[in-house]
């Protein structure tokens, strides 16, 4: 036999400390620095020899260095000396004893050791087999075992008809007493079976005790795949790499093309001349010996993507009889922010000595950027889907396919695929699946001005190992540009959201992982409602499995799904929202994945309707993506997602907490991503326009009681902006400076009724500030941006409202610098002012007829009903002033004998008829208090 015994993690330490004192201590920390594709590979793991004294060749391929040592005394009468080629030659001792005599012999190397068993017949009679135990799969096949003996022998089958001898036996090397016989075992559709086979002497001697080998068969129904034997494409790698930039001259990083390093983001690679781009951009590889190759693999990093790209290749003289360059490529890259992409060859070329590239253009003006430049020759024993299945993604047998026409398949990884679909026991589900276009969550950002929704929106349940082979089956129905991207989020200390992708292309793709992961499959394209569903076949890989409350095939399923995830992450699938957080926490606080989600949803779908996209036609296409992270950050929106540390994630998978107590985070940065920008996002704001669609989600939808009245922000924000006047970009504090965007949203959406809430078409007023916003022409500094929001608001209001902004500081000069995750500038002219001023009374607009700066949460019945103050009783002692039977007061503001604002404390709030407030200040004489209605009516306060 020629099987491979691979101990790795566990059983190479094991195997390392029975070796004792031979190479001594096995550090765990060498892992790291184990070479890709190390390998170590012996011809045999058991050796039989008969009892006088011999030599033996042992073959072993390895491409490390490795030591020899011996176990249970195999050192007394074995020993193993490495030759020139790597191989061992063992010299036997006689046995001048009557019994079998055993020992272990280990070869280790730095990735791994293997164990091979000898032993040795006595001068008494005895029976050695090859080996214990022979497992076989369930589609059956041969395997070979050796017998050494001194003593005439026959197999007993105990009655096991479904393994049988095949052939006469052969002999070996030392073929006196060892001799190879050849068996075969039927397939198993039912369950898993044994059979113990005994060889005895023929002559029944006492004496001679029987050797016993076990044939072990899996069953049909534990479908189990492994990796094909085939179809691993072979990387070839350039010696040298050449190149010059459009302003020809030389550009010193083109060696980072080829570098080895080709995860995003650790390595930037090569990097055009930006300073001064001009095309064309030409860069030609070398191979020191001439190469068959049928296609690149570009990596591009996160901006810079090759766009027009013309390849050419240089073939051997020798090989093609003619020399000289020979176009295999010349066309357009799909835009692609990272990730890799596949360029196919036109068609296989041979002897390859030189590639050149010539760039033409690059999707990002000014910059072309690549992190590797991979090329590759396919597998010429790349098994056949035209045999046995009928499609290129392997769905379905081939009509006619007999059961004969399987197990005569050489390719045991599809043959044994192929037979449980002959037997219809293959599992389908989230193996096999159609996948729909969407868009790129770039297009729709640009289009609505916000930051990107998510990328993942294909989820496929499979989860890899690294290095593992994954099998993937693909009927693109003529798509292109179709990848899968692999991403761990299993990363202590970091956000593990990206991950690497790999090109996908028609039939059998066998792709080697670079590192562990769940798998979606990225199918982005601009005519994503026509494009047809592609199907993709993961034939390897585990299930991890995800929950779909879209899809009628997991209702009711939760428990069993979440059951059966083998990954420390799962995905939870919505309308509008998609959550990729740990398992165990779904497990531990999820009492209904559905529950869940569908409160996702309606936060994701609610925000979207309040920015007005419902109403206008610009509903996302993607999802809101969620992910758990592990670094030291709490919670934060970027690109694509937005992210959640994991002390946090037990109450975001408890969906009675995400409603009441705990809906703040999220709603909070979904906000962040949908701020629309710079018109609702203007230097000094980033954290404060956000908050008012988590106010609206904490409020309006969930029904909780507002942040801003909770912890007395408008108090705050009345004394610490209106009292002393000063403009609303030097307020340091987000929530203070959040209210008068909140008051804008409390009358005219909640007294007026124009809110997405209110209104069949789910517009209202801010529904139209923010598509006055993405309308419109975006102004270029802060200030400016800032002036005409103020005009956004009074033209969709329909209403002057220079008064309210004028008090909330927007209308005062300023000349600030600010640090919004960077530090800027606002500037606000007394000029800029006037010329606004000037525009808004060109409306011809009247003033709101209500004291608008002083709404809040608690008073939006009394500014509904515009309720007249009723009077009550007052007292102060010294700085507190105490109100009793007091109604409908929106606020209580003290002024100086001059009319200046001192002081402004709310009003009586529903259900109480009584307030106390300290002044900042000591009470002076000349000091009122006035009692100020919805209307704006002021009544003064008597002590």
């Amino acid at each position: 036999m020629n099987n491979f015994l691979k101990t790795k993690t566990a059983a190479l330490f094991a195997a390392a400390a029975l070796l004792g004192g031979l190479s001594g201590c096995w550090d765990e920390n060498e892992w790291e620095s184990i070479p890709n594709g190390a390998f170590l590979q012996v011809a045999e793991t058991s050796l039989n020899f008969d009892s006088p004294a011999t030599t033996y060749q042992l073959e072993v391929k390895c491409n490390e260095e490795y030591v020899v040592g011996y176990g249970n005394g195999l050192e007394n009468w074995c020993t193993a000396t490495k030759d020139e080629l790597g191989d061992l030659t063992l010299n036997i001792t006689e046995n001048t004893e009557k019994d079998v005599r055993r020992g272990e012999l280990y070869i280790k190397a730095l990735s791994q050791t293997d164990t091979i068993s000898v032993a040795q017949l006595g001068w008494g009679k005895a029976i050695l087999v090859s080996e214990s135990v022979v497992n076989m799969s369930e589609t059956g096949g041969e395997f070979d075992i050796d017998v050494t003996a001194n003593v005439p022998y026959n197999f007993d089958f105990a009655g096991s008809d479904w393994v049988q001898e095949t052939a006469s036996a052969s002999s070996r090397a030392y073929e006196t007493v060892t001799k190879t016989h050849h068996f075969s075992v039927l397939p198993n559709k039912g369950e898993a079976r044994n059979a113990s086979i005994t060889v005895d002497d023929v002559e029944g001697s006492e004496d001679i005790g029987a050797a016993t080998f076990t044939v072990s068969q899996k069953g049909l129904g534990s479908y189990e795949p492994g990796a094909p034997e085939t179809g691993n494409d072979i990387k070839v790698t350039p010696s040298s790499v050449t190149g010059m930039d459009g302003d020809w001259r030389p550009n010193r990083d083109y060696s980072k093309m080829i570098d080895g390093v080709a995860v995003v983001g650790e390595d930037e690679g090569w990097l055009s001349n930006w300073q001064d781009p001009k095309y064309p951009k030409w860069f030609e590889f070398t191979f020191d010996e001439p190469q068959d190759i049928d296609y690149v693999n570009y990596i591009a990093s996160y901006k810079g993507h090759f766009k027009k790209v013309k390849i050419e290749v240089y073939t051997d003289v020798n090989v093609h009889r003619t020399a000289g360059y020979t176009t295999v490529f010349d066309g357009e890259l799909a835009k692609n922010n990272s990730g890799s992409t596949r360029i196919d060859f036109n068609q296989p070329q041979a002897g390859v000595t030189k590639v050149k590239f010539t760039l033409e253009d690059s999707w990002d003006t000014g910059e072309c950027r690549c992190c590797e430049m991979e090329f590759y020759k396919k597998d010429p024993n790349t098994f056949d889907w035209t045999t046995l299945f009928a499609n290129p993604a392997c769905t379905e047998l081939k009509s006619g396919v007999t059961e004969q026409d399987i197990l005569s398949c050489e390719h045991s990884f599809y043959k044994n695929m192929a037979w449980y679909m002959y037997n219809d026991r293959y599992p389908r589900e989230f193996r096999i699946a159609d996948y729909k276009a969407y868009p790129h969550p770039d297009v729709q950002a640009k289009e609505n001005k916000t930051t990107t929704y998510s990328l993942l929106d294909n989820p496929t349940g499979i989860q890899v190992a690294a290095d593992e082979n994954l099998v993937v089956m693909a009927d693109l129905k003529g798509q292109e540009s179709v990848k899968i991207r692999v991403q761990n989020l299993d990363t202590p200390g970091e956000d593990g959201f990206g991950g690497n992708e790999y090109a996908v292309k028609e039939g059998i793709n066998t792709i080697k992982m670079k590192e562990k992961g769940l798998v979606y499959v990225m199918y982005h394209t601009a005519d994503y409602e026509t494009a047809p569903e592609i199907t993709l076949h993961f034939a390897s890989g585990k299930v991890n499995g995800y929950f779909d409350s879209q899809n009628p095939a997991h209702e009711g399923r939760w428990n069993e799904l979440l059951s059966a995830a083998v990954d420390k992450h799962f995905d939870v699938v919505g309308k509008y929202a998609h959550l990729t957080f740990p398992t165990l926490n779904f497990v531990n606080n999820t009492r209904d994945g559905k529950e869940l989600i569908d409160t996702y949803d309606e936060l994701v779908y609610n925000e979207q309707v309040f920015l007005g996209l419902e109403k206008y036609g610009r509903m996302f296409k993607n999802r809101m993506y969620f992910n758990v992270m592990y670094s030291d950050s709490y919670m934060y929106s970027t690109s694509y997602r937005t992210s959640y540390s994991a002390g946090t994630i037990d109450a975001l998978t408890d969906p009675d907490k995400l409603r009441t107590t705990d809906c703040w985070g999220p709603a909070h940065e979904v906000g962040h991503s949908n701020q629309t920008r710079p018109g609702l996002k203007w230097l000094g704001t980033t954290e404060v326009t956000n908050n008012i669609t988590a106010l609206y989600i904490q409020t309006t939808i969930f029904g909780n009681d507002s942040r801003l009245e909770l912890q007395d922000f408008y108090n705050k924000a009345w004394n610490s902006l209106m009292v002393p006047g000063i403009a609303h970009a030097q307020e340091t504090d987000v929530f203070r400076k959040l209210v008068p965007f909140w008051q804008l949203e409390l009358y005219y959406g909640k007294v007026l009724g124009r809110t997405p809430t209110q209104q069949a078409d789910k517009g209202g007023f801010y529904p139209d500030v923010y598509e006055y916003v993405r309308t419109n022409e975006d102004l270029e500094t802060a200030g400016e941006q800032q002036l005409e929001f103020v005009y956004n608001c009074c033209v969709n209001a329909k209403a002057n409202l220079l008064d309210f902004f004028g008090k909330w500081g927007f209308l005062t000069p300023v000349d600030t610098e600010i640090d919004d995750y960077g530090k800027g500038r606002l500037t606000v002219t007394q000029q800029q002012i006037d010329n606004l001023k000037a525009r808004v009374e060109g409306l011809g607009y009247a003033k709101p007829d209500v004291a608008l700066e002083y709404i809040t949460d608690y008073m939006v019945d009394s500014y509904k009903n515009k309720d007249n103050v009723v009077a009550g009783s007052a007292s102060r002692s010294g700085n507190t002033v105490t109100l009793a039977n007091w109604q409908h007061v929106a606020a209580f503001e003290v002024k100086d004998a001059s009319g200046k604002l001192v002081y402004v404390s709310e009003g009586i709030a529903p259900g109480s008829s009584s307030r106390e407030f300290t002044l900042t200040t000591d009470w002076a004489s000349g000091f009122t208090v006035y009692a100020v209605s919805a209307a704006g009516n002021r009544m003064p306060v008597n002590f």
